[in-house]
């Protein structure tokens, strides 16, 4: 049994200067959990006063949590973080999900630290003990487009994936290298190269083929081999080019109906030998999904993240009609860890590949690392290699992969 002996809060800043939450639980043996979770959360409680932070602010929750609220949980015997998070679930429409995924993520810290065990180590506890544990292969964002780029690429994030049959250690090198030789190239070609919100570079390319183009050109600078040292893949999150039922794109003269720009992305993909495709059509498209999936999923790892949004609902029925083959694991689109472990559970049953993500708007918290080695996830999408909040999930694995080896 556990109790939790204080928990309080704070606001403070994500890397997009939107506030959250700090949260420190406190458990009566003195452990203690410290969490930040993530902006762009579902069902967040904010503000809304336009005189601070455009109506963002998180005064109310914070109060929430350290005077009316948190009654609810302090002083009361939690049997597992499973039996705190029934209850915070039920205090989720009071206390908004921002309140109570950090609650749960700071207690499960604590937890693992009265439990004297790494936090990875507590998660595989929770979710399924592994026989030996591994550090998932990272997708770095290296070119951004769509909403997150500068208006003229179409799809939003360009990955560089380095082969997983080395250390994450010699991999995140890969990614580093990559990404400064990447930077060089385009700055060598008069184009932009400023950062987006997750680190990867926004350049004035002309067509989305330039953008995997010059990500090859620098594989190559880089002394390793496309399509065997490292290969590419792709974010499309087609909502920003996807109108009136069909996709248009800078690439094509003309608007493509589902099955034309399913052709498309197969003749993309037998060019580029994509390793992975996150959300290739839109999150409504569903007999698309199932198509796409049947022809391309042997070969190309196929990612929903806007047709599942981490929703058990939904990943049952993409299970049912074969739309995927792979969650996307965004923290904070559900109330809880325990909510959060049961959809990977789910989705890992069905035989899918999972991948845990960062969000847009991040903080230096590194739970998600930890999560992902946990749980036994297939691969990490963390962003750039580069900016603070990014980076530390990077340093996390370095650590955790250290420990590995030390201590399996």
């Amino acid at each position: 049994m556990a109790k939790i002996n204080k928990i309080y809060a704070r606001e403070i800043l994500d890397s997009r200067a939107t506030p959250t939450l700090e949260i420190v639980c406190i458990l009566d043996d003195g452990s203690v959990g410290v969490s930040s979770p993530p902006s762009n959360g579902a069902h967040e409680l904010r503000d809304g006063d336009p005189n601070r932070y455009l109506g963002f602010g998180v005064f109310k929750a914070v109060e929430n949590i350290n005077l009316a609220n948190s009654s609810d949980i302090v002083g009361v015997d939690f049997s597992s973080l499973a039996d705190l998070d029934q209850k915070l679930s039920g205090l989720s429409q009071k206390l908004g999900s921002n309140s109570t995924l950090g609650i749960s993520i700071a207690f499960a810290k604590a937890m693992a630290v009265s439990s004297k065990m790494p936090l990875y180590k507590y998660i595989a506890q929770l979710s399924a003990p592994q026989q030996a544990m591994y550090i998932p292969a990272p997708l770095f964002n290296m070119i951004n487009g769509g909403s997150h780029g500068a208006g003229n690429l179409d799809f939003q994030e360009f990955w560089v994936v380095p082969n997983h049959l080395g250390s994450f250690a010699k991999a995140l090198e890969t990614g580093a290298v990559i990404y400064l030789n990447l930077k060089k190239l385009l700055a060598r070609r008069g184009a932009i190269h400023s950062v987006g919100d997750e680190g990867g570079f926004a350049p004035n390319l002309f067509t989305n083929l330039d953008a995997l183009e010059i990500l090859n050109e620098s594989i190559i600078q880089s002394n390793r081999k496309p399509n065997i040292d490292v290969e590419l893949g792709l974010d499309l999150a087609p909502y920003s080019f996807y109108k009136d039922g069909r996709y248009m794109i800078k690439d094509r003269s003309s608007p493509m109906e589902t099955g034309e720009f399913i052709d498309y992305l197969r003749d993309l993909n037998s060019q580029y030998h994509l390793r992975l495709l996150e959300d290739p059509l839109s999150e409504d498209d569903w007999k698309g999904w199932a198509q796409i999936t049947a022809e391309l999923g042997n070969s190309t790892t196929i990612v929903g993240d806007d047709l599942l949004m981490t929703n058990p609902d939904r990943v049952k029925k993409a299970i049912v009609e074969k739309s995927c083959n792979a969650l996307l694991v965004k923290l904070n689109e559900l109330n809880t860890v325990s909510e959060n472990l049961q959809v990977i559970k789910l989705a890992r049953n069905a035989g899918w590949k999972i991948i845990v993500s960062h969000r847009s708007g991040e903080t230096n918290d590194t739970f998600i690392a930890d999560l992902a080695v946990g749980v036994g996830a297939d691969y990490v999408k963390f962003g750039a290699p580069a900016r603070g909040e990014r980076v530390a999930k990077y340093n996390r694995l370095l650590a955790i992969e250290s420990e590995i080896l030390l201590h399996p």
